[in-house]
């Protein structure tokens, strides 16, 4: 769509970031209407649908605000990026917030590749809203650079409250990698622009995030903490922010219960659970819930306890996608059941080691490598319930095949073990099959009669995952993800009547907590895979795979520190596709991207060495980087790559020059020595070759095109 009046209300939107909160939407609004009155026309029907959705996503009605932002995208025309890109950053911050990172990246995923057609003002919330993917990620170094990218964007398009949410970025991972410094000063610098455009969400995100950022370094003045807190919350009563304002309640109630101030944290807590529904996002319900929790402990309201943990782990369990609503139900019912069925010391028992149990949980569900904590886990253990043992077995229903992987004992890892399933009864695959918990006091050959083959039988390794010492107790306990048995829990010990009913309830709840645990690696894994994902898109050219012309900066000065210091050559050629414009005109764009692509496979080709870079400098234009090669060889290349080129036949027949397309190269390979470059950075060393370089392929060009010229120089 290309009117007067859309173009008009697209720049209104566009800048919409520099109109914070429900007033500044009534302004955009009105905005809107009078360009539609100058114009005497409608309002267009995409502006219409993406006003609801900003509507609705102003309003903290994120769902259906996704919706008709969808809706939005689904009506724009193909050739209207400027929106589509703003309309998927606006997505995909939604889905940040709702850390559904995934989905998140796929929106990021078709931001960056429109990205260099969009003007500073729709970068600047674009780097803005990665950056704050990056916090979420904890990638704190990542989330610096987004950050800076997006502080420079917003200068540029004069958005100084976008500026300023970039800023709070900076100083929020600043804080999380131990640099208070450089944390409080851009905080602070935030702060300044909010209260130059007395902006509250500005103010009360400024507020919030120096108390922060001195609860991580080393708090020393908590009335100091205390005081920003309540100044944010303050300001937040200003606006429509409960995602931000929720995050600020939490972290000042599990600060007050830290320091024991137990009524105003209490006050807190209540407030957030009358105000806010705190499972809008899964970090803040667990902090919610973990702050909740000590209170309780130290009220000593034990029931209380596990009813908060209890719903915890249920939450948790639906965030992951580890579990149906009937299961998570079944996990949380646990307590409940006991509590109904059982002896009153049985719950005595489960009250007292919930909470241990609960955190060997979470950081078996945390740990990054299972392998590296088993020991660890082992010792945790046998801190509630006597084992020499404690193991996970891994279960492949399309192999049928259970895996004893992560097993360790009082010596140490005890080595794998794999069984097929359908070959071995043995008292793994009887829990794997009937997903039933099997406790056994007395480990002998009647007791195992019901479980175990007599094949197995004799093979004790099958039985047991230890042949030093016999084992007399065990618990074997099925793993579940969404009623599918995906391994098993077992914990045994040498001696005989070792576990109790309440043993077995807690190795019950622990395995839910496993199943979270598997599934946590999984998504960690996704997660690895989107953020190497995105940090390729962020340093090629999406269109060649070549190196995109931001990355020369982080090259050149270490190419060039290394011609130096080895005195060796570096040589920059200019690679410039002849009368490219008239071939675009005349077949299109897509093939002209066609061509752009073949001229990157054939560089690739003819220099395909280590110390060979490619970049795609702009347009038609690209540049080759050759660390010390002599100029023999690579002149050799570049006729290698021009009668190629030449070979594939591109026509050409509005060219007055040749029948298709050509190349004209120029470039200048040179010997760094004491002399223009002593004095210079390696930064003015690298152009002085760039321009001499873009002096030979003026000459080509000026000679008839077709050719080229690279010369030997030095600096």
């Amino acid at each position: 769509m290309n009117s007067p009046l859309y173009s008009h209300t697209l720049g209104i939107i566009t800048r919409s970031h520099n109109l914070p909160g429900l007033e500044g939407l009534q302004e955009i609004k009105l905005k809107i209407q009078q360009a539609c009155e100058q114009y005497d026309q409608e309002v267009p029907k995409v502006i219409s649908l993406f006003l609801n959705a900003y509507t609705l996503d102003r309003q903290n009605r994120l769902d259906d605000a996704e919706k008709v932002y969808i809706e939005c995208l689904n009506t724009l025309d193909s050739d209207d990026v400027q929106l589509k890109v703003f309309i998927n950053g606006l997505l995909a911050s939604i889905y940040v917030d709702k850390e559904d990172l995934f989905s998140a990246y796929n929106h990021y995923e078709i931001v960056l590749n429109d990205l260099p057609k969009v003007d500073d003002n729709i970068s600047a919330l674009i780097y803005c809203n990665i950056s704050d993917m990056y916090l979420g990620l904890e990638k704190f170094e990542k989330a610096i650079e987004f950050a800076e990218k997006g502080v420079t964007t917003a200068l540029n398009s004069n958005r100084q409250l976008g500026c300023a949410v970039s800023l709070l970025n900076l100083g929020y991972a600043h804080a999380h990698l131990g640099h208070s410094q450089k944390a409080l000063e851009a905080i602070l610098q935030a702060k300044e622009i909010g209260e130059q455009c007395r902006d509250s969400r500005t103010l009360a995100l400024s507020h919030g995030y120096i108390a922060q950022a001195m609860l991580i370094n080393e708090p020393q003045d908590s009335a100091v903490i205390i005081n920003h807190f309540e100044l944010a919350e303050h300001h937040y009563q200003q606006i429509e922010d409960n995602h931000n304002r929720l995050e600020n309640l939490l972290i000042w109630a599990k600060f007050l219960e830290q320091k024991d101030e137990i009524d105003e944290c209490k006050r807190i807590c209540q407030f957030v659970s009358d105000r806010f529904d705190t499972k809008s996002n899964y970090t803040f319900f667990s902090l919610y819930s973990k702050t909740l929790s000590k209170l309780k402990k130290k009220e000593r309201a034990w029931q209380e306890v596990v009813a908060v943990q209890s719903a915890h782990i249920e939450y948790t369990d639906q965030v992951l996608k580890g579990y149906t609503q009937r299961q998570a139900d079944l996990v949380v019912n646990n307590v409940e059941t006991i509590q109904t069925n059982q002896q009153n010391d049985i719950l005595e028992q489960m009250q007292k080691h919930m909470g241990a149990i609960t955190e060997i949980g979470q950081f078996i569900a945390t740990a990054p490598n299972l392998y590296a904590v088993l020991p660890e886990i082992l010792e945790k253990i046998n801190t509630i319930l006597p084992t020499f043992e404690f193991g996970i077995a891994l279960y492949d229903k399309q192999t049928d095949l259970l895996d004893y992987r992560y097993f360790v004992d009082s010596t140490g890892l005890v080595d794998n073990l794999t069984v097929k399933c359908q070959e071995h009864q043995t008292v793994g695959t009887y829990v794997i099959q009937n997903k039933k918990t099997v406790h056994l006091n007395t480990v002998n050959d009647h007791s195992l009669a019901p479980y175990v083959d007599q094949l197995s039988r004799e093979d004790e390794d099958l039985v047991v995952l230890s042949d030093s010492t016999m084992t007399n107790s065990i618990l074997l306990t099925p793993i579940l993800l969404k009623e599918e048995v995906i391994g098993l829990l077992s914990v045994q010990h040498h001696l005989s009547s070792q576990y109790h009913q309440h043993h077995r309830y807690l190795i019950e709840h622990l395995a839910s907590f496993i199943a979270v645990s598997l599934e946590n690696q999984k998504q960690r894994q996704k997660l690895e895979s989107v953020n190497r994902t995105l940090e390729t898109l962020s340093q090629t050219d999406p269109l060649t795979g070549l190196y995109n012309r931001y990355q020369l900066g982080k090259l050149t000065s270490k190419l060039v520190r290394q011609a130096m210091l080895e005195r060796e050559t570096l040589a920059v050629l200019m690679i410039d596709i002849d009368e490219y414009k008239k071939y675009n005109d005349t077949h299109g764009h897509l093939q002209g991207d066609e061509a752009l692509i073949s001229l990157s496979l054939l560089m690739n080709k003819f220099f395909g060495d280590e110390s060979d870079y490619l970049f795609r400098y702009g347009g038609d234009e690209f540049m080759v980087i050759c660390s010390a090669q002599n100029t023999h060889s690579i002149q050799l290349k570049i006729e290698a790559l021009r009668q190629a080129f030449y070979d594939i036949n591109l026509s050409n027949p509005n060219s007055v020059l040749s029948d298709r397309l050509t190349l004209s190269i120029g470039g200048s390979n040179v010997l760094f020595e004491k002399g223009n470059c002593a004095m210079r950075s390696k930064t003015e060393c690298f152009k002085m070759v760039c321009d001499q370089a873009d002096k030979h392929l003026y000459k080509v060009k000026a000679s008839g095109r077709d050719g080229s010229l690279i010369t030997e120089d030095s600096l």
